[in-house]
């Protein structure tokens, strides 16, 4: 800021000393004009002068010239009245000095003649010369005729007609050229009058301008002193601020070496060989090192341990190319030789023409970092085991159990086929009840586990809401009746029937609140209302209250009434039984479809759930997947044909088997453990393995690894567990199965797995793997291959060996912030994907991540588009997975 300011002073400064430059310009334009005009004007006034000089010289002549023609023609007349005294007298007096005056006379022609030389009227001067030199010699004549003729005669001759006409042309003559020297006088007088106003308002102009050029001059170098002093105050003033600066970035510059020699990191500076040109007080104490024996004597590669120093002489070339490096973790060796773990942080400086100078890094010491970080591995590591413990546990126990149950329910069924007394048949329908409750209880735990590994997966398939509310009405209508309860249903008029979404857990919400609903009202009655708030053309959003008039939740239980293993009070369950768990399952799921759950509730007088789902409208015309109770027909002898190998170490499940597939009609073979099963499948024939996956000595999973990798057979694998738990189909699929089927296992889903499977249509097979792929076009697929196995298994393949590379560098990339490369594997990645088709969720959400990354979308909108594909990532691998082993070509 203080260099800027002293910068902006001086630019002032020069251009207010361009100022008097232009003082001066303007003083010596000023002087030369006013110099100039002086001399014109001088020029002009002398030219002035002069004409009125020879103007009045001209006027002194005239009037000179006027008294001499007056003098002459006075003298003229008073010799003519004298020689007329003269002849009239005969006195001689009278003409006694008449020839000197008559010789005067010509002496002042002759001056007359010559004085008139230079004036405009000389003619008329030369003529009246002329008359009276006439009239000199008829004097001279009329004196002559007196004296030689006499008196008469010379009487005679004065009173002539041409002397009278002689006589009057000379006063006539005489008196013109006075009126014309008068007016020649007083035209001189009037020039020369208005030349000297002329030249007096030239002259007072002049004094004007000059005056006037002296006061601007004036003002503009009191102007420029005023400023030369206001400048130097300035001056002066930045020059303190100069010097405070100075000062004060000295000071800064003080703190900034403090700063920098004991920062609590190390700072170094390397030259092009790596020699280190500076180094900072801390990174000294951390190596024990002074600044003499490191600063131009050590290299870099002097301070680190030898594998650090191979990595970065092998890497400091590249390191000066791109001009970075960031978080590299480096080990530092002291001067006694011992080592600390360091994370750096260089940037490269270069000159004007790209030439490599020196770096600058930063050091941090990372030991207790590292410990953390270790710790943090073991707590890691600790809490991965403490999850598998976990997970194994609850697997151990869903085994455990199911297995049980499996066989309870499953000969219960078995024995309802059987002729019973009225007393039997009820015992029967009681254990069923207590088995189904039972499975209902592991459900729930198990839907817990299955929403915190995040593989709860949400469904879109078209369902009937009527037909879905119809189910659940006929379902607890008389529940409801059999403790005198109310049950009410009712749905909106104008909601469209036909909607897409996960109908299976809608029905899981909507049992689960009525169950409850049922069990804690004793009195009145439940009322479920369906509304829509909100319909648009593709998509409606529904709001469900299920409503009771039971014993409600205290005021303080509301809040916590979602979470896990929280009751209303704490003799709920003693009371009315449950877990606790039915409520948080509930809230799960409603979030996991994008919608909320709230609860309003006052004790003694009954509890109102209400929760908003938005469903997409299925198009008009569209027909609904029938369920799989509708469409499943179990009948004996379907397989006729079929040879399948059953592998359950479980002895009630062996038997549960035997008489289901007796009853069938099915031809099977019984193995106890993997082993077997494999020896079985070395010398028989089969169609198909249903496996058990909790086995001892060797378990499903290695079972079923042996089978592809040993026997390299393609057989169709169904795994049949207990577990049940998050991830268990995905884990089944990935170590080469084809499908799953959950214990306690229903007939009617076994049999549509081995109508999947045995059944000769391969149309049939090819529909039903269409409706379970979600992430796969398989009818692009299919016209694809054009029924080629082969061909597509070695497509699938490849796709396997290239997409997760691809979908890590896209990782990469999006981590990095990268747009440009993220929209470059984007749509390279599609390329790949497009072999299962594009109007898949996979490639549409790929297409969005690329328009995201070519429009330079923020940071956080970008990883989370990337996060949405990634989670797309896993469901289409396991679909891949899927078709890879199912046998539809």
């Amino acid at each position: 800021m203080v260099k800027v300011r002293l910068t902006e002073v001086a630019s002032v400064t020069m251009k207010r000393n361009i100022k008097p430059n232009r003082l001066i310009l303007y003083s010596i334009a000023f002087s030369v004009v006013f110099i100039a005009t002086g001399i014109i004007l001088q020029l002009n006034t002398e030219r002035i002068i002069s004409k009125s000089r020879s103007a009045s010289s001209e006027a002194i002549e005239s009037f000179h010239l006027h008294n001499k023609l007056q003098n002459i023609v006075k003298n003229v007349i008073l010799t003519e009245s004298r020689v007329r005294g003269f002849v009239i007298t005969g006195d001689s007096n009278f003409i006694v000095g008449v020839e000197d005056t008559l010789n005067l006379l010509k002496h002042d022609l002759e001056g007359l003649e010559k004085a008139s030389m230079n004036q405009y009227n000389q003619a008329s001067f030369t003529t009246l010369a002329s008359l009276i030199e006439k009239r000199i010699l008829t004097t001279h004549e009329i004196i002559q005729v007196y004296t030689g003729f006499g008196k008469a005669q010379a009487e005679k001759r004065i009173s002539s007609k041409a002397g009278t006409i002689l006589r009057d042309s000379i006063t006539d003559l005489s008196m013109q050229l006075e009126k014309e020297l008068y007016d020649e006088l007083q035209a001189g007088i009037s020039q020369n009058r208005k030349r000297t106003l002329y030249v007096l308002i030239i002259s007072r102009l002049l004094t004007i301008l000059g005056l006037s050029g002296i006061v601007i001059l004036s003002m503009l170098v009191i102007r420029h002193i005023l400023q030369q002093h206001k400048l130097i105050r300035e001056l002066e003033q930045a020059n303190k601020n100069e010097t405070e600066a100075r000062l004060n970035i000295e000071r800064i510059s003080a703190d900034i070496q403090d700063l920098y020699n004991n920062a609590p990191c190390g700072y170094h500076s390397v030259d092009h060989e790596a020699h280190i040109v500076a180094i900072n007080d801390t990174e000294l104490k951390w190596l024990g090192y002074t600044r003499e024996e490191v600063v131009g004597k050590l290299f870099v590669y002097d301070l680190l341990d030898e594998e650090t120093a191979k990595s970065v002489r092998e890497n400091f070339s590249t390191f000066k190319k791109n001009g970075s490096v960031s978080e590299r973790r480096l080990t530092m060796r002291t001067k006694t030789g011992q080592t600390f773990p360091v994370v750096l942080n260089s940037i490269a400086v270069y000159d004007a023409d790209g030439n490599y100078v020196s770096s600058r890094s930063t050091i941090f010491d990372i030991t207790q970092q590292q410990k953390a970080e270790t710790a943090l591995k073991e707590a890691r590591q600790q809490a991965i085991e403490s999850a598998n413990v976990k997970e194994q546990f609850l697997a151990n126990m869903s085994h455990e159990i199911r297995t049980p149950i499996n066989s309870v329910i499953g000969f219960t069924n078995l024995i309802q086929k059987t002729t019973m007394t009225e007393e039997q048949q009820q015992f029967v329908n009681l254990i069923q009840s207590a088995s189904e409750n039972l499975l209902t209880i592991i459900n729930d735990i198990l839907d817990i586990s299955k929403i915190e590994a995040g593989m709860l997966r949400i469904e879109k398939n078209p369902f009937s809401l009527r037909g879905l509310c119809s189910s659940i009405e006929t379902m607890f209508y008389h529940k409801a009746r059999e403790k005198n309860l109310s049950f009410s249903l009712y749905i909106q008029d104008n909601i469209p029937d036909t909607l897409t979404g996960d109908a299976v857990r809608l029905t899981q919400i909507m049992v689960n609140l009525i169950s409850n609903a049922i069990k804690f009202t004793q009195k009145g009655g439940i009322s479920i209302n369906i509304t829509a708030p909100d319909q648009q053309n593709e998509a409606v959003r529904l709001r469900f209250s299920v409503k009771d008039s039971g014993i409600g939740i205290p005021a303080d239980k509301l809040e916590p009434i979602f979470e896990r293993f929280q009751q209303g009070e704490t003799d709920t369950t003693r009371k009315y039984g449950g877990t606790g768990l039915g409520l948080s399952i509930v809230r799960n799921l409603v979030e996991l479809q994008g919608g909320n759950i709230t609860v309003e509730s006052e004790q003694g007088k009954g509890t109102e759930f209400i929760f908003d789902i938005t469903y997409s409208l299925v198009p008009v015309g569209e027909p609904l997947p029938a369920s799989l109770s509708d469409t499943t027909t179990i009948m004996a002898g379907a397989f006729p044909d079929a040879h399948i190998l059953v592998v359950e170490d479980n002895s009630m499940n062996q038997l549960l088997i035997k008489f289901t597939f007796e009853s069938w009609k099915v031809n099977y073979q019984l193995a106890d453990n993997g082993a077997r099963a494999i020896e079985w499948l070395q010398r028989s024939t089969f169609n198909l393995v249903l496996l058990d996956i909790q086995m001892p000595l060797m378990d499903g999973y290695a079972t079923a690894q042996a089978i592809r990798k040993e026997l390299k057979s393609d057989i169709p694998i169904i795994a049949m567990t207990a577990h049940a738990l998050a991830g268990e189909r995905e884990k089944c699929i990935s170590y080469g199965m084809n499908d799953y089927i959950s214990k306690p296992i229903h007939e009617k889903e076994l049999f549509s797995l081995l109508k999947k499977y045995l059944d000769g249509d391969r149309d049939s097979n090819l529909e039903s793997l269409k409706n379970e792929l979600h992430y796969i076009d398989l009818n692009f697929l299919e016209d694809m291959v054009m029924g080629n196995g082969e061909f597509l298994k070695t497509i699938i393949k490849q796709f396997l060996k290239q997409f997760p590379g691809e979908m890590e560098a896209l990782k990469n990339a999006v981590d990095q912030k990268d747009h440009k490369q993220v929209a470059t594997l984007a749509h390279h990645i599609q390329s790949t994907v497009s072999i299962l088709g594009k109007n898949t969720p996979f490639f549409q959400q790929l297409e969005k991540l690329e328009k995201l990354a070519t429009k330079q979308a923020a940071a956080s909108t970008l990883s989370s588009g990337f996060n949405k594909l990634h989670d797309y990532k896993h469901l289409l691998l396991q679909e891949v997975n899927q078709l890879l082993n199912a046998k539809v070509f």
